[in-house]
């Protein structure tokens, strides 16, 4: 402008203009402060909207759906993870659609405390559908922004896997390989499970399941599963493996024999037994493989195998392999078969006469044979190079192998031999060497004779008889005795005399060979006579006593009756004794006198002796000392109690009359008139006791003992006692339980115990009693006695009685300490109270089922949850089980957390250096009494709502945490999430400083630019300017046409054009637009970030770390 304009229309342009400056700068100052109060989290203090400006709604940035479980079509109990996901960081709500509606809350449905994350554990098809996620911002207003769709499916039934193999042979075989398959056709993301039989096949995750070899262990049952997760599919079919060894092939020789002869042929077959078709066969010979050829022939599948003509080189161990080619599986060695090829053989005469020379009418054999003779020969006889043939006295067996000559003759003298041809086959032997054969043409002739030869013989003698042949051979004698044969077959028979039926009339013959054998004629006979039996000695003994004792005497007499003439001989143990005479004396016996004594007679002139006489034996002993026993079984007897002794000697005690003394006097003396074995004492006493012993003294002649060993008699001077306890000992049982009394009794022996109850026999004979308690009928006063011995048995008082109260169930009561509702962290208490006795096990019962067993009554939780919330009960066990007749109901509810506010605000920076906290519960009306601050972990002095910050009290910028308590329950919250500081003071000062200069700068340079105008003096004029009034009247104001005169003085471009290089000069100009002077780096910081904010359309960035 070249001048002023009118001075109304400046000043309103003028105010409007600065009316605008300063509504930016207060925008500015309030964005800015805005800002920092919405970063600081703890802080609960906001400056008031302006009334002039709305803020723009929030606009979050869309949402991204992820699904971070691996698949989206599920089976039931499977789990789907939805995750919405967003870059914005300020506070966002989240909500779920499924199908466009909102997702409503159900089971199987779990979200993240913010509901970003949500987990579907799928129950049925009605779970599948398109889900999204939407969000919005905490602070309204918001727009909602929503994700694109997650497609999620749930099917219906558990898929059942499919099982293929790619073998299909029913059959398999060692190291044959085999692979299955198994399949899911529904879905995706499967592991599988693999089984054989019962078991699963570790190691093998994979679809297929490959056994490279197969051993018949690999047989069996197969099948699969599939596994995706925690979710398993159903069992495929099973597929039946069989493996099984190979064949062994059978070898059979179709030929009639084994061993064969030259020339001939043979033939073998091999088989197997298997389902599976197209085997072949090779054929080996000593483990050497036969090929095809003009002697050896093998037909088409090689099954069978024929040899034409047999050699030496065919002989062998002959086997066969199968072939399995289409399977490439071949079988072991078949079963051998031995072939032997036999040479021609040579027969030989086996069995020839014995004798070279034989006599008329006796019998010859001869014996063809070729070795084993197993190939049924048929044999031909010659004699002198003439075929012999069958006739009165020559005869062959079955196959010619034997020749007999029934009755011989001088015709039959002559050289034999034999050869053989197999029957049925063309094989015929070489001829035998021969054999000579010569019959004599007279019987040989015998001559007897007898040793000792005299005339009369006595029984206990023998002869002997001797019979001579005129031709020596191998021959086998006859006897006979009055024409009836007598047992012998050598030339020679001796004959005991055992009477007069050994005399009679003595003949021989002589005999050879069998079947017949020859016999020559009968010997002259020879006589023998035999008188009565030889006489027999008697001995006699005096005295005549069976046992005689050392010191006595004794003698003998042996003599012959009705003859004379005859000497004697002793015997002693079979040891003779050197004396002649028929008396034998002996005095002062001693024990090596003792034995067997014998005698007999003997004629000198013939050697003949009588028989032994009868034995007599003398048996010597030393004097016996006899051994007192008692007749009862105890040493140690009571009062009343009964005692038989009895003296004997270890042997013939009856022979002997006894006498007994106690403590050396004799209280029994022989010859009493009671049974002298026994004392008996009927009812004993304190006096009885002592040593006992005893003498004896034999009844028929002088002969005494000496004491036994004594016994030692013990007399209790009272009756035992007893004690009787029960085991348990309880005061009180219960229908169910055992209790168990022992009776013990201060002297031990074999006692029988007797058991009463209220004075009534029970059944029961030890010293314990198993009573095994049903109702109060078994309660009751329980004693005891015990028996020992018998008629008369001792019997002992009885013990003192034991009482056994029986009830019926007790009562149980389950209690809680303390009683009231519980919050978290506190401490329960539970009681397990029974009414009555001891000894009780308990058990408590838990609201989730599980049952934990104490030895006390009293179950305690240190720190509850509201998981611990529920239903407990109790139980008892002695025996039986009791359970509480009540359920305690815990309640335990969630304790109060306090949060920590901010409360030093934005007005306060500048006044104060501290920061003021406040713990604060929120949502509760509980009256907290005090709080507990904690810095870094560690309480500090400060219980109070609020705590002051200081840079004295905390240099390092802590973390603190609060506790509020209460005089009433709650007694006190959790703890408070934790705030830390960080030099929150410093920034929002920092914050303000920068706002404060920025204001001032831009007021500063508004009053230079007015002072300027105002003082300074134009150019080029010597005349004063009129004085314009600046500052117009508010009745010009009102005129809106006329324009502010200072703004049109600050604006008058020919006014201000020569000022404009003196202004450039000194480096100020003023304009909305002219920048303000920067001469510190925090000042060009904050211009740069009013230029930022200006490009930003008036966004503001946090000062803020």
């Amino acid at each position: 402008m070249s001048q002023l304009r009118h001075p109304v229309s400046t000043c309103a342009t003028c105010a409007a203009q600065w009316k605008m400056w300063l509504f930016k700068v207060f925008s500015v100052i309030y964005m800015v402060a805005v800002c920092a109060s919405e970063e600081n989290d703890a802080s609960t203090y906001s400056y008031p909207e302006s009334k002039s400006t709305t803020p723009p709604p929030f606009v979050p940035l869309v949402p991204v759906l992820e699904r971070t479980s691996s698949w989206s079509d599920v089976f039931s109990s499977e789990k789907v993870v939805l995750e919405c996901r967003t870059t914005s960081s300020s506070e966002l709500i989240f909500t779920w659609k499924k199908n466009g509606s909102p997702l409503g809350s159900s089971p199987n449905l779990s979200q993240f405390p913010d509901k970003s994350v949500l987990t579907i554990t799928a129950t049925s098809p009605q779970d599948s559908g398109n889900y999204t996620c939407a969000v919005e911002g905490k602070k309204k207003p918001s727009q909602t922004k929503e994700s694109g769709p997650l497609n999620i499916q749930v099917y219906a039934s558990t898929p059942k896997p499919t099982l293929t193999r790619d073998s299909h042979f029913g059959e398999m075989f060692p190291s044959e390989s085999i692979t299955f398959t198994c399949s899911v056709h529904v879905s995706s993301g499967w592991e599988y499970l693999w089984y054989h039989g019962q078991n699963q096949i570790s190691g093998v995750n994979i679809n297929t399941y490959t056994i490279d070899s197969v051993t018949t262990q690999k047989s069996g049952q197969y099948y699969c599963k599939g596994k995706r997760g925690q979710f398993v599919t159903d069992s495929s079919d099973s597929t039946t493996l069989n493996v099984i060894d190979p064949p062994t092939p059978l070898l059979q020789l179709q030929t009639a024999w084994k061993d064969v002869f030259e020339n001939e042929a043979v033939e073998f077959r091999c088989q197997v037994v298997s389902s599976s078709p197209g085997w072949t066969f090779t054929w080996h010979r000593n483990n050497q493989q036969l090929q095809n050829n003009p002697v050896e022939t093998i037909n088409g599948d090689g099954a069978s195998l024929k040899i034409t003509s047999v050699h030496q080189t065919h002989k062998g161990s002959y086997t066969c392999k199968a072939h399995l080619t289409s399977r490439r599986l071949n079988s072991g060695f078949s079963n051998e078969v031995m072939i032997q090829v036999r040479e021609i053989p040579v027969p030989t005469i086996t069995e020839t006469p014995k004798w070279a020379h034989v006599f008329p009418t006796e019998s010859v054999t001869f014996k063809c044979g070729i070795g084993q003779d197993s190939y049924n020969w048929i044999y031909t006889w010659y004699r002198d190079g003439t075929q012999v043939n069958a006739d009165g006295t020559v005869s062959f067996d079955a196959n010619g192998a034997g020749l007999s000559i029934s009755s011989a003759s001088a015709a039959h003298t002559g050289k034999y031999k034999c050869s053989g041809k197999i029957q049925n086959r063309a094989v015929t032997s070489q001829t035998s060497s021969d054999v000579s054969l010569t019959v004599d043409a007279e019987k040989p002739t015998l001559k007897l004779t007898r040793d000792p030869n005299y005339d009369v013989m006595f029984a206990g003698e023998s002869v002997t008889f001797s019979c001579a042949i005129s031709v020596q051979s191998e021959w086998t004698y006859l006897w006979y005795k009055d024409g009836s044969p007598v047992t012998g077959s050598s030339d020679k028979l001796a004959v005991p005399i055992r009477g007069t039926e050994n005399g009679g009339s003595y003949t021989c013959k002589a005999t050879r060979g069998q079947n017949p054998a020859f016999i020559t004629d009968s010997s002259p006979s020879k006589q023998l006579q035999v008188q009565e039996n030889k006489p027999r000695p008697s001995i006699t003994q005096q005295p005549d006593a069976k046992k005689l004792y050392v010191g006595e005497s004794v003698s003998f007499e042996c003599k012959v009756e009705h003859s004379d003439g005859w000497s004697y001989d002793w015997y002693k143990g079979g040891s003779p004794i050197l004396t002649n005479s028929n008396n034998l004396k002996m005095e002062r016996l001693i024990l090596s006198n003792g034995g067997v004594y014998k005698c007999k007679a003997k004629r000198e002139k013939t050697g003949f002796n009588t028989e032994f006489s009868d034995q007599r034996t003398l048996e010597l002993s030393e004097i016996p000392v006899p051994t007192l026993k008692l007749v009862t079984k105890w040493p140690d007897v009571f009062p009343t109690e009964n005692v038989n002794m009895r003296c004997e000697m270890q042997t013939d005690s009856a022979d002997w009359t006894y006498a007994f003394y106690r403590d050396g006097t004799k209280v029994q003396d022989y010859n009493s008139g009671k049974d002298t074995r026994s004392l008996s004492i009927t009812s004993a006493s304190t006096s009885d006791r002592g040593s006992y012993s005893c003498s004896g003294k034999l009844k028929s002649r002088d002969v005494n003992s000496t004491k036994g060993s004594p016994l030692k008699l013990n007399v209790y001077a009272e009756k035992p006692t007893f004690t009787l306890t029960r085991d348990p000992d309880y005061d009180v049982m219960f229908a169910g339980e055992s209790v168990t009394f022992s009776c013990a009794i201060s002297v031990k022996s074999e006692w029988t115990y007797s058991w009463y109850k209220d004075g009534s026999p029970v059944t029961g004979s030890s010293d314990k009693l198993a009573v095994q308690i049903h109702g109060t009928a078994d309660g009751g006063s329980y004693t005891c006695n015990a028996t020992r011995g018998q008629n008369p048995a001792f019997i002992t008082d009885l013990s003192a009685p034991k009482q056994l109260n029986v009830q019926n169930a007790p009562t149980v009561t389950l209690e809680q300490n303390p009683a009231h509702n519980l919050y978290s962290d506190e401490s329960v208490s539970f009681n397990c109270h029974i009414n009555v006795s001891s000894g009780w096990k308990y058990q408590f019962v838990l609201p989730d089922g599980r049952e934990l067993d104490y030895s006390g009554s009293k179950h305690n939780i240190t720190s509850v949850t509201t998981k611990d919330s529920g239903s407990y009960k109790c139980k008892v066990k002695r025996g039986n089980i009791f359970s509480s007749d009540n359920k305690v109901k815990l309640n335990v509810e969630e304790r109060p957390k306090p949060s920590i506010v901010l409360l030093t605000g934005w007005s306060d920076v500048f006044s104060t250096d501290s920061l003021s906290l406040k713990c604060e519960v929120k949502e509760s009306t509980h009256n907290w009494m005090h709080y507990t601050w904690f810095k870094e972990g560690e309480q500090i002095d400060s219980f109070n709502v609020t705590h002051t910050v200081t840079p004295s009290n905390d240099p390092d910028q802590s973390t603190y945490t609060c506790r509020a308590f209460a005089v009433e329950r709650p007694l006190y919250s959790k703890f408070s999430d934790s705030f830390k500081t960080k030099n929150l003071l410093l920034k929002r000062r920092v914050l303000l400083s920068i706002s404060g200069c920025i204001v001032f700068g831009i007021a500063a340079v508004f009053i230079g630019c007015v002072a300027l105008r105002v003082f300074r003096k134009p150019n080029g004029r010597d005349d004063k300017m009129e004085e314009v009034n600046l500052f117009p009247t508010m009745a010009e104001l009102k005129i809106t046409d006329v324009p502010c005169p200072l703004v049109e003085y600050i604006t008058d471009a020919s006014l201000n054009a020569p000022a404009k290089e003196e202004e450039e000069e000194n480096g100020t100009v003023c304009s909305e637009t002219t920048p303000l002077p920067i001469t510190k780096q925090e000042d060009q910081a904050a211009t740069t970030d009013n230029q930022e904010t200006t490009e930003t359309n008036g966004g503001l960035s946090s000062f803020l770390n």
